[in-house]
């Protein structure tokens, strides 16, 4: 581990679902007013989020995708999000986000501290909010899958859970679809690289695929 890790590591050790969820409970009242205000949530395929710890993988296109999710899955479901280290440390809202559960992860690395974070959350039960494209997709545009996610789901045992969002707007409706969860397959004990990249296209199909059950 570099001497950067390290001080990350210091400067944001691992905080257990059972530190995060007040400080989830209590900003997730209040960004749920000013939210549902906002953007007006539908949510179809609930019942697909499954009990226990799942790799809950959206598509990303706005930043009102990582909230919006956590009103998806509801305050029945505790999620932990792997989100961009720069995040975690800006000033005021890096201090929320670190204290609600969120932890940073460095794009672009073998960061085996957010590994290690992940792979804790999902053993505490968590739901893990992975967004495979990496980054913002913006209209028209389009991005190759990261594998974090099959890692995980392959690692734990945890089911992938596909998830598409439309375009949020303010003032305009929202729509979330929950995919049913799957088990990524892989032919021996441990996935070649050429599999890990076969599954994450999958797993971008499946979002994608669930548009079709956005309702016109």
């Amino acid at each position: 581990m570099s001497e950067e890790r390290e001080r990350q590591g210091k400067k944001f050790p691992y905080r257990t679902a059972k530190q995060c969820k007040p400080w989830y409970n209590a900003v997730y009242h209040i960004l749920f007013i000013i939210y549902r205000f906002i953007y007006h949530l539908h949510v179809i395929g609930r019942e697909n989020i499954p009990d226990g710890p799942a790799v809950i993988c959206p598509r990303h296109c706005t930043l009102a995708d990582p909230p919006m999710v956590c009103f998806g899955l509801t305050r029945k479901h505790f999620p932990r999000i792997m989100a961009k280290e720069e995040l975690l440390d800006t000033p005021v809202l890096g201090w929320f986000l670190y204290r609600i559960g969120v932890f940073g992860v460095r794009r672009g690395n073998n960061d085996m501290s957010s590994i290690k974070n992940g792979l804790r959350s999902l053993k505490e039960g968590s739901k893990l909010v992975i967004f495979p494209e990496g980054t913002r997709v913006h209209e028209g545009e389009h991005v190759q899958a990261q594998t974090g996610a099959i890692m995980f789901a392959l690692k734990t045992g945890a089911p992938l859970v596909p998830v598409y969002l439309t375009r949020a707007k303010k003032f305009h409706r929202m729509d979330m679809v929950f995919g049913e969860p799957y088990h990524p397959q892989i032919a021996g004990k441990k996935a070649t690289p050429e599999e890990m990249r076969q599954l994450a296209d999958e797993l971008l199909e499946k979002i994608y695929a669930l548009e079709g059950r956005v309702p016109k």
